[in-house]
């Protein structure tokens, strides 16, 4: 409903602005796209996490990462590990391929459950399915 506001604000104060003052039509834009971006993160985590989606899924054969619609599979992982941010405090789980491609992280921010716990679970998986 705020997204929706402000996008009729916008196009109200473009539409019925004088000709010579022209602010609207700088911040306009502006405006539509941080409501555009903000409307993406709240489709793409918010709304999943509200409805009890599930963001990370174990099997036997691989690991389902919801959140950037990712599958990582047991066999192809050499090790993993984790790093903590510097300024968010939360968890992301590297995963060391055993092809040589570049590194898979996933981060436990959008993940209900302690972070240690997470990553146990995950190490566990792959010990038990390698």
């Amino acid at each position: 409903m705020l997204l929706s506001g402000l996008i009729l604000l916008c196009l109200y104060a473009i539409i019925t602005d004088t000709p010579g003052d022209n602010i609207w039509e700088l911040m306009g834009p502006a405006i539509l796209f941080l409501a555009a971006i903000l409307a993406y993160v709240c489709r793409k985590f918010l709304l999943p996490l509200t409805q009890g989606k599930t963001i990370l899924e174990l099997d036997k054969n691989k690991l389902q990462y919801a959140v950037k619609n990712d599958s990582i599979y047991w066999k192809d992982i050499d090790s993993i590990n984790y790093v903590i941010g510097v300024k968010t405090g939360s968890w992301s789980i590297r995963f060391v391929m055993k092809d040589g491609s570049r590194d898979r992280k996933i981060s436990t921010k959008y993940i209900a459950g302690d972070d240690k716990t997470i990553y146990n679970t995950i190490v566990d998986y792959f010990e038990k399915y390698k």
